[in-house]
């Protein structure tokens, strides 16, 4: 009695063989393939996470004496001190806060020089310490007895920018 499948064993022996490595070759490619493109999908996200939210706006300046008047305040006795006041908080920029319970740290930035951090109490330029910190702003004042004569705010978040992100 013979077998027929017997005698081309060798053949199919090696035909199953040559299958088997084009089927692993094959998903071993699809498993590289799919390494490296959610690679790239998890480095464009890390890269535009890392990118500051600058927040431009091209409005007009708002005259704050116009609008003094306009609201019915007297100018000539508020006109100096504000103008005072938008000149000193002009020379801060606030970058960033970490605010926790009554102590928080701010980085501010004094006349375009590179922005430096500081703990609440702290004195923050020549006449003015950190008073307190919040989730988006930071109060400064002539001491920590004060109350806040200027207070800076971060940027508001655009939301074209975060539409811009979602989308990607």
């Amino acid at each position: 009695m013979q077998f027929s499948f017997l005698t081309d064993w060798p053949v199919r022996s090696a035909t199953l063989a040559a299958f088997a490595s084009f089927a692993s070759f094959v998903l071993a490619a699809l498993a590289a393939g799919s390494a490296v493109y959610w690679a790239l999908q998890w480095q464009d996200e890390q890269s535009l996470s890392l990118k500051p939210t600058v927040g431009i706006t091209t409005t007009a300046p708002v005259d704050s004496a116009k609008m003094a008047r306009l609201l019915g305040a007297d100018p000539a006795s508020r006109s100096l001190a504000a103008s005072s006041a938008a000149l000193v908080a002009a020379k801060y920029k606030l970058w960033g806060v970490i605010a926790h319970g009554n102590n928080g740290s701010a980085l501010i930035a004094i006349d375009e020089s590179p922005a430096k951090p500081y703990r609440v109490g702290d004195r923050v330029g020549d006449n003015l310490t950190l008073l307190s910190v919040q989730a988006r702003s930071a109060a400064l004042a002539p001491s920590l007895q004060a109350s806040a004569s200027i207070t800076l705010n971060l940027p508001a978040l655009l939301a074209a920018s975060a539409a811009s992100s979602a989308a990607k």
